[in-house]
């Protein structure tokens, strides 16, 4: 486009002087190349794919450009050329958001079991798309699970650790997966004319997670945003909005690290409590369910305002308060009915396998009756009365452990990513108690299909509670966008 005459006429991407010419040396000997032969079988790296096995009419020689010494020309060019003054978006953002009546949000999960997570919600914050990044269909139509793919590069790097062999690279593949997720949300940031939503993650939290190799969190936030700093869609017409010559600038000019909330359509929110939240009724655990002492177990129990055995439901109820426990004032609506609804996934060190991390499953209304049962405890009598007149430690230490469980709202399996799975401990307005395995097959599933999805549907409705901020200002270059967690727990038990 620099010499196109269309690009001459209005000048938009514009040469610099200043080039600079490199040279490398081979670095790669010929004894030292490694060379497959022609006509001879070479198995595909993409296990997915369903050709296993290619052939080539000529020799493969591994990082041939190695091989060879190189000359580069470094060109420096100016995009964007013809944009007027200031380029900082963030409150021409704000403003098109506020006279917008309905705003779509992306919101990006970045965890463990899900490399990336991303949902997308409506206004109203009805959940439209849902889906991980584990796995990318490319434009050729070909599946690659990145996830499995970094894992087996993990545990090759690993091996080759303990063996003192060469270490394979795997900054290509990261770097390879990464422009996949980035092409992936630009389109929909394009399809749903969208703006994203983050967590704000420090960097203390990133620089944790150096060590996990597949953890891909700087780079990608970096490479997302200089992305849609200059968005160019190769399929329209130059001159299309989006085309060569009238490209999106989304975000503002890189200048170093990021500063602040905003950068462009971007927003980044606090990560607290996005994915153990009840997407429903807005229901969190804050309570302290781990076992100190007998007199501590009775106390708690003493500030439950009642503990009933349902017949109908064949559930045990707990009422509660807030407003009775300490550090719990965070909470909107304080009175809740924990139910012991289903099961959960018990992970404890299993002194039979060498006290190696180990899982099982604990069906709750069973096993309260277990205890009770041991301890003679009457489910026609006053439930209550009974706990808090025993002495015995070991109740108390079962019975915390699981009212923990009963509690926990993530469920997991080590070592599995098909297992994790979101249920709540409360009803809703439905009279049902959600679960994430009743969507997980569903299409168009209206609300999360397992524990991550959750966590990036809360994000984006992080978001939403910012769009609603900036809708009500008025003065947009003004508002608060940085979410306190009474706030956040207001507008999700609200909604």
């Amino acid at each position: 486009m620099l010499f196109d005459e269309r690009n001459l006429a209005d000048v938009v991407y514009k040469l610099n002087g200043q080039a600079e010419m490199f040279y490398r040396e081979a670095s790669i000997k010929n004894e030292e190349k490694i060379v497959h032969p022609a006509n001879q079988p070479i198995a595909n790296k993409n296990p997915d794919n369903s050709k296993k096995q290619s052939e080539f009419t000529y020799d493969i020689i591994k990082d041939r450009r190695y091989t060879k010494r190189q000359f580069s020309l470094h060109i420096p060019i100016t995009m964007n050329f013809k944009a007027q003054g200031n380029t900082f978006l963030n409150n021409t953002v704000r403003k098109e958001i506020k006279k917008t009546s309905g705003t779509y949000v992306i919101g990006i999960d970045r965890g463990e079991r899900n490399l990336i997570y991303i949902t997308v919600v409506d206004s109203d914050g009805r959940l439209v798309e849902q889906k991980s990044l584990n796995e990318i269909i490319g434009d050729n139509g070909y599946k690659v699970n990145y996830h499995t793919l970094l894992d087996n590069k993990e545990a090759d790097r690993d091996k080759a650790r303990k063996d003192w062999k060469t270490i394979g690279g795997i900054k290509e593949l990261k770097e390879g997966y990464l422009s996949q997720v980035v092409h992936e949300i630009c389109k929909l940031v394009v399809k749903y004319d969208a703006i994203i939503v983050m967590e704000d993650l420090n960097s203390g939290f990133m620089n944790s997670r150096k060590k996990v190799e597949k953890q891909v969190y700087q780079k990608f936030e970096k490479m997302l945003t200089d992305k849609l700093n200059y968005l160019v869609e190769k399929d329209k017409d130059v001159n299309e909005p989006g085309g060569l010559l009238n490209a999106y600038q989304l975000t503002n000019k890189a200048e170093g690290s990021r500063k602040g909330i905003q950068d462009g359509i971007i927003f980044y929110i606090p990560a607290w409590l996005t994915s153990k939240i009840d997407p429903t009724t807005g229901f969190v655990n804050l309570l302290n369910t781990k076992y100190k002492s007998v007199a501590a177990a009775t106390e708690f129990i003493n500030n439950i305002d009642g503990i009933s055995y349902n017949s109908e439901t064949d559930m045990f109820e707990f009422e509660i308060d807030y407003s009775n426990f300490p550090r719990c004032q965070a909470d909107f609506r304080k009175r809740w009915t924990i139910c012991t609804n289903g099961e959960r996934i018990k992970t404890f060190r299993n002194a039979d396998k060498n006290s190696e991390w180990d899982n099982k499953t604990v069906v709750l209304t069973e096993e309260f009756k277990n205890l009770f049962d041991r301890f003679g405890i009457n489910l026609s009598a006053d439930i209550k009365e009974q706990i808090t007149a025993q002495t015995d430690k070991a109740f108390f230490r079962d019975f915390m452990e699981l009212m923990s469980l009963t509690l926990q709202m993530r469920n997991s399996i080590t070592g599995r990513t098909d297992v994790d799975y979101l249920i709540s401990p409360v009803r809703n307005s439905s009279g049902s108690f959600y679960d994430s395995r009743d969507y997980k097959n569903t299409e168009n599933a209206p609300m999360p299909y397992d524990a991550d999805a959750n966590g990036a549907y809360n994000i984006a409705r992080k978001g939403l509670w910012a769009v609603e901020q900036i809708r009500a200002a008025e003065d947009v270059s003004k508002v608060k966008l940085s979410i306190s967690n009474q706030e956040w727990l207001e507008f999700a038990q609200k909604q």
